[in-house]
């Protein structure tokens, strides 16, 4: 959560939301913010993957249902730019242009985080179905938090098996850039990690308003980095 909400709390526990001071105290406690039993769910869901380990979905999950409530305190009380909050924290600035301090847009983002998080609980991630553009960039933009939260806080995961990563047994714990690539092949949109701060935004933008990232099963130009440059841009004997 924003360093602002984390100091708010500190001064006073009654400041902030009780989903917000509840979170609080259980990192503080160093336990999930997820439910009791969940460290079994995803031991149970994950276990057989071989492109990503149960602690890493775990930790996807923390980290969005973390951000879904940091999202519903800024909608109750907006005290703080919203680019400082949730998920908007990791976008280009470029796209928080589109959504300013748009209160309906954090509500959208914060159901997608709950929505995403449920569903990783359930053994699913946004890459393996259709869905909305905005599903994929949140995973993307909780991809670096969830490999920190991993490595700072272990004891959050100390009740799912730690998988060493070996080469032999498929992906280890701390191989988060072979979780990325994996969602890369498999995202339904290849420009999922633009948002977050890629050169060919300002293409995706034209195509794609932000306000639009909600529709689902829309496939709009490709403006990934995957594509050559001189193959995005005109002709220069067309023009």
């Amino acid at each position: 959560m924003s360093l602002a909400t984390w100091r708010r709390w500190e001064a006073d526990h009654t400041a902030v939301a009780a989903e917000t001071s509840q979170a609080c105290e259980r990192v503080l406690d160093v336990r999930p913010l997820r439910v009791a039993g969940d460290d079994e769910l995803f031991e149970r869901q994950w276990a057989n993957a071989t492109e990503i380990t149960p602690r890493q979905a775990f930790a996807l999950a923390v980290v969005l249902d973390l951000w879904a409530d940091e999202l519903r305190e800024w909608i109750a009380s907006p005290e703080e730019p919203l680019h400082q909050v949730g998920p908007f924290a990791a976008f280009d600035g470029r796209v928080m242009f589109y959504i300013g301090d748009n209160r309906a847009y954090a509500e959208e983002a914060r159901e997608r985080c709950a929505a995403v998080a449920g569903e990783i609980g359930d053994g699913v991630l946004p890459v393996m179905r259709p869905g909305r553009f905005i599903d994929e960039v949140l995973i993307g933009a909780a991809l670096p938090r969830a490999q920190d939260l991993l490595a700072d806080m272990p004891e959050m995961f100390e009740g799912i098996t730690a998988r060493p990563g070996n080469g032999d047994d498929g992906i280890g714990d701390e191989d988060w850039d072979v979780l990325s690539d994996w969602l890369d092949d498999e995202a339904h949109s290849a420009d999922w990690e633009v948002p977050l701060g890629l050169p060919s935004l300002p293409l995706l933008l034209e195509d794609r308003h932000p306000f639009t990232w909600f529709d689902a099963h829309r496939t709009p130009p490709s403006h990934s980095l995957h594509v050559p440059m001189q193959d995005r841009l005109p002709d220069p004997d067309t023009i």
